[in-house]
């Protein structure tokens, strides 16, 4: 996949579509119980190129849900529909969702751009690769992998603990920096939806 084309900013119609469709990913499941497919081509050319994303669910402040995937294999319309409903249904840190809390929903699409490999040796090395507040990170040894999107700088800001509390979630020694670790980044495309609630609310007010 060319990057020229991954690095495209999504123009706000197909943002707007791509936040459809998780939402009625999302909608539909709680119907069916399972994922209905997707004909990525009847969506926008831009929309059927492979890219990765996560979503994001939440309920006011509140994390109800993360998912997203790191290497690119379907359309980006297809991989927004399957991340929304595993955010949902199969993020493992939460319950199923339930029917109650779907009008409260906010959604949350990052569109990640392609990684690139830097040369690291050291975590002073990874620090010196990476814009805090503008990259996401992934890290790589063996079958231990993790990432952070950009937006975790707000809650991490000193790279240190950054990269200390990423090596945790792979599965690895949070206070020694490992030979051989992979350090990749990225950056993200973000935008939002706040929940259904509030759209029925706007609409009754006006």
């Amino acid at each position: 996949m060319s990057s020229t084309i991954n690095d495209q900013i999504l123009r706000p119609a197909d943002q707007k579509t791509l936040l459809d469709v998780a939402e009625q990913s999302i909608e539909r499941a709680l119907e069916t119980r399972c994922m209905g497919q997707l004909d990525a081509g009847s969506y926008s050319a831009r929309l059927q190129q492979v890219q990765t994303s996560f979503v994001t669910l939440r309920i006011g402040d509140e994390l109800r849900g993360c998912v997203g995937s790191i290497e690119a294999k379907d359309p980006l319309v297809v991989d927004v529909a399957s991340n929304a409903f595993r955010a949902a249904f199969q993020d493992v840190r939460f319950p199923a969702l339930c029917l109650e809390e779907f009008l409260y929903l906010s959604f949350h699409i990052s569109v990640l751009s392609p990684m690139l490999l830097r040369p690291t040796r050291s975590l002073a090395d990874a620090i010196g690769q990476v814009r805090p507040r503008i990259d996401g990170v992934l890290l790589r040894l063996g079958s231990h992998v993790a990432t952070f999107l950009p937006s975790v700088w707000e809650t991490l800001p000193d790279p240190e603990q950054f990269f200390g509390h990423l090596r945790r979630k792979a599965g690895l020694d949070p206070d020694r920096w490992q030979p051989g670790i992979q350090v990749w980044t990225y950056t993200t495309q973000r935008f939002s939806r706040g929940p259904r609630s509030d759209r029925v609310h706007s609409r009754d007010v006006g």
